[in-house]
């Protein structure tokens, strides 16, 4: 046993609560620790002097005043409550209409909360949730659209690879940009061709020729349908401009992927970050004007 552990228990030891082993250690220790026998001296003189201090009397004024409340307190004790009256009519009324005996009144409780679990089931019914009609319709018209455009899409994509060269591919993206009004069917052969055409060449061609009808519905959705799943970096800078010059409001998040992608390429993520700070932008007149046209090199090969 050490000296701090000593002190810690001198109170215990002169109050003669420690288990005698405890006390036998205490003891030795004191017997050979002139540090603690120090403490332990002088722990036993105030002990001593506590013990002859005066105990005080109590004064005259503190009995009367111990009195005084007392009688206050019988006094309030003994007043009648302003709500006994009222308790007492209330004690009268619950006795009239209730009944004595313990089995009618447990009826009467059942009685009760099958009462109040039928008027809760009748009366406080949530209102059920009701989506408006034209926010999921126009959503299904959305989701509709980009599958009609996927499907036209491969379609296309399985009749030009169907094609004998790359050449001829390219020709038939290239004869659709000398048409100032196409078709819907050309327009979904150009999406096809952006997005599944094996050939750059020929996806960087259907950009520019996509580009004069970009208010088109579905040259927009067949835009932002191909962006996520082309890789050739030169495609991606002309759909990014395309997409920012008309002001697209979904690609924001395609934007926003493309400029936090580290393995995209650092032409392709600083226009992602241009674009995206197009679209935060408020539009001016001259952005609302109608076939925004894309910066893409005309005719450009790689």
């Amino acid at each position: 046993m050490n000296c701090s552990r000593v002190t810690e228990l001198f109170i215990d030891y002169q109050d003669g609560s420690l288990p005698p082993d405890e006390a036998a250690q205490m003891r030795a220790h004191l017997a050979s620790c002139p540090t603690c026998q120090r403490e332990w001296s002088a722990l036993q003189e105030i002990t001593r002097k506590l013990d002859q201090l005066p105990q005080p009397e109590p004064s005259a004024r503190l009995r009367e005043n111990f009195y005084a409340m007392l009688e206050t307190h019988q006094r309030d004790a003994d007043a009648p409550s302003p709500f006994a009256l009222a308790k007492s009519r209330l004690d009268r009324f619950f006795e009239a209409i209730l009944p004595a005996q313990p089995a009618l009144q447990f009826a009467f409780a059942l009685a009760l909360l099958a009462t109040g679990i039928f008027a809760g089931a009748r009366w406080l019914q949530k209102p059920a949730v009701v989506i408006p009609a034209t926010d999921e319709a126009a959503k299904r018209e959305i989701a509709d659209l980009r599958k009609q455009v996927d499907g036209m899409g491969k379609l296309v994509a399985a009749s030009l690879l169907q094609q004998k060269s790359t050449s001829d591919r390219l020709q038939t993206v290239l004869a659709t940009m000398d048409l100032k009004s196409p078709d819907r069917k050309v327009l979904t052969d150009l999406v096809g061709a952006l997005a599944f055409d094996p050939s750059v060449n020929v996806r960087l061609s259907a950009v520019e020729a996509l580009a004069p009808h970009a208010e088109d519905d579905v040259v927009r959705a067949g835009l932002l349908a191909a962006l996520p799943r082309e890789n050739a970096p030169l495609v991606q800078l002309a759909m990014i401009e395309l997409l920012a010059n008309v002001r697209e409001p979904e690609a924001a998040p395609l934007f926003d992927r493309l400029a936090r992608d580290e393995t995209a390429d650092k032409n392709v993520r600083d226009a992602a970050k241009r674009g995206l700070a197009s679209l935060r932008t408020p539009a001016t007149p001259a952005d609302n004007k109608p076939n925004a046209q894309t910066s893409a090199p005309a005719g450009k090969t790689v």
